[in-house]
């Protein structure tokens, strides 16, 4: 049996594009509704980047405060060890010259007495009483075998051979340092408070060098030369060890 189609071609034709109507649209939804979608993913990253910006930034502001704070405590640092130096240093300058002068004991003839030693940096310049020019003689050998203590040791005001005094002489000795011995400085300080065998104001006289005579009862610790009255009174009695002439 045979089939006539006898309805228009447009009429098909109408069905095909509502057809064709019908799957743009739900295309164009489904695309709509991914671009939604994708844009409230995109906006909910932002919000949770702008969290962790923000908490970044915070924490980026506390590692600049801490910094600045350590900053600051590390430039306390350099006065503070510049004291804790300068005291090491005081503290290794007043055991010098009692080791210098201990030193210097062990190589002073015993029948040599000391009246003065004035101490510079580099130089010791001492005043000895002796009682014969042998005493002087060998005292003065003894210093020149401390070549670990002086670099050079010079003697003056010794009398000419043979010597008529009796009570003995005054003479100088000067012992060049080997090694000098400067005082510590500190920003701050006086020069006075820097300078060798100078007193602090209202502190502790030093003491006597080794072998020196002890100053007269009421004798101020002035730390200068002897009197005329101590001078004689001193060459009136016999040095440390003196038993009579041989």
């Amino acid at each position: 049996m045979l089939k006539i189609n006898l309805l228009p071609p447009y009429i098909l034709e109408r069905k095909k594009v509502r057809q064709s109507a019908f799957l743009a649209g739900v295309a164009f939804l489904a695309v709509l509704a991914a671009m939604v979608g994708w844009w409230y993913t995109l906006d909910k990253k932002k919000a949770e980047l702008t969290i962790q910006v923000q908490d970044m930034e915070q924490k980026r502001d506390q590692v600049v405060a801490l910094e600045q704070l350590a900053k600051a405590e590390e430039d306390k640092i350099p006065p503070i060890q510049q004291k804790v130096d300068f005291i090491k240093a005081v503290l290794d300058y007043n055991e010098m010259y009692p080791k210098l002068y201990e030193e210097l004991a062990r190589y002073t003839y015993g029948r040599i007495l000391y009246k003065s030693i004035q101490p510079t940096s580099d130089t010791l310049t001492i005043q000895a009483h002796a009682r014969t020019l042998g005493d002087c003689g060998r005292y003065l050998l003894n210093m020149y075998r401390a070549t670990h203590l002086f670099s050079s040791v010079t003697i003056s005001a010794v009398p000419g051979y043979p010597s008529d005094r009796r009570a003995g002489f005054d003479f100088t000795v000067t012992c060049k340092l080997l090694k000098p011995i400067v005082a510590p400085t500190y920003a701050g300080l006086g020069a006075q408070e820097t300078q060798p065998g100078v007193a602090y104001t209202g502190g502790v006289a030093p003491s006597p060098a080794p072998g020196a005579a002890p100053p007269p009862s009421g004798a101020p610790p002035s730390g200068g030369l002897p009197s005329a009255e101590e001078i004689r009174a001193a060459e009136s009695q016999p040095p440390p060890g003196w038993e009579g002439p041989e």
